[in-house]
């Protein structure tokens, strides 16, 4: 930090450089205040040294190492040596900070939380979710809450209702960040690629695209966690391929045990069963105004049931398609609440 002997030298050349009666000049008095003042705040000196006396101390990393070329270059020129170009060799590089393994290292330390203009580049939601606000228990404690189970004990999904799994907010403003502009970006690019090489791609991505939450329209939904265009692929309908004359009996037992019944025809003779063996697909809600779409796919010479954007999907709506039930006497009620709503399924 400067002394108080170098305050007095900046007041005497803030005097010899402005005069007092000239308007201009009191803008170059504030310009030259706020240069000398920025000496002032704390900020990260870098010292370099060596065994023969050489110092250098600098608050920029690359004025420090332009000053050591700068001195090498000056010593081979009086030793009659050829020049040497030192383009390209930056503070960052000579210091080794822009190396993967030691930034990597670095956005770990605790004192990283306080970093706000530094984009991290290996742990962007390492403090980003500490310094979320944490949802205030209107018990004060989760533990102080009466325990009731409304669920049936045989809902192996019934932790997916719980009030305190938020789903990712609606936000167009967020969605329109440099980070979110560039997944978009390589999403266009993947609508490029052929089906196959898209579906094989589709199993790593699915898990940073879609979640499951509750939903408003009925239960469990699948939600948006990232912007999605229109005609891309968002996940498979997997599970246990079965004949179709087995549909009825794997819907009694499934009746029977209290366990609610995910099926998906494939065809006029196969259907996806994934009641046990499915992901996350087996919660998309139906809505009569949807914003996916399903599609059977050949890839490897397998027939495969994929869902996809009928339009450009925002973070944090639903994804739902139309079940297309045929008509039937016994109504199952709609509950979609889309303003093309049918009011009933069948």
């Amino acid at each position: 930090m400067p002394s108080v002997a170098d305050k007095d030298d900046d007041e005497n050349i803030i005097k010899d450089n402005c005069n007092d009666d000239d308007d201009d000049d009191d803008k170059k008095k504030k310009g030259l205040k706020a240069k000398l003042s920025a000496r002032y705040v704390p900020h990260i000196m870098f010292e370099i040294t060596s065994d023969d006396g050489f110092r250098i101390l600098s608050d920029s990393l690359n004025r420090a190492w332009k000053a050591v070329t700068d001195k090498v270059k000056e010593v081979r020129s009086m030793a009659g040596l050829k020049p040497v170009s030192y383009a390209g060799l930056t503070g960052l590089y000579m210091s080794g900070l822009d190396q993967p393994t030691f930034t990597y290292l670095l956005e770990q330390m605790p004192e990283c939380r306080n970093l706000k203009n530094y984009q991290f580049r290996h742990h962007k939601d390492r403090w980003r979710a500490d310094e979320e606000e944490l949802i205030e228990n209107k018990h004060g404690c989760a533990r102080c809450e009466p325990f009731t189970r409304t669920k049936h004990k045989n809902d192996m999904f019934s932790f997916l209702l719980s009030t305190y799994r938020i789903p990712p907010a609606y936000d167009p403003v967020l969605s329109k960040s440099d980070e979110n502009l560039t997944a978009n970006i390589a999403q266009r690019r993947s609508l490029e690629l052929p089906m196959a090489m898209r579906f094989r791609q589709l199993k790593s991505l699915t898990r940073e695209i879609v979640g499951v939450y509750r939903s408003s329209i009925h239960g469990r939904g699948l939600f948006c966690k990232k912007d999605i265009d229109a005609g891309e692929m968002i996940i498979e309908y997997s599970g246990e391929v079965i004949r179709a004359g087995l549909t009825d009996k794997r819907e009694k037992m499934y009746e029977g045990r209290g366990i609610g019944c995910y099926m998906f025809r494939k065809d006029l003779d196969h259907v996806i069963d994934s009641t046990v063996m499915g992901n996350a697909s087996r919660f998309i809600n139906h809505s009569c105004e949807p914003n996916c779409y399903s599609k059977v796919i050949h890839v490897d010479n397998r027939k495969h049931i994929v869902i996809f954007a009928q339009r450009d999907i925002k973070r944090g709506e639903e994804l739902t398609y139309d079940y297309k039930f045929p008509i039937e006497e016994v109504k199952i009620p709609c509950l979609c609440g889309s303003r093309k709503c049918r009011k009933y399924l069948n």
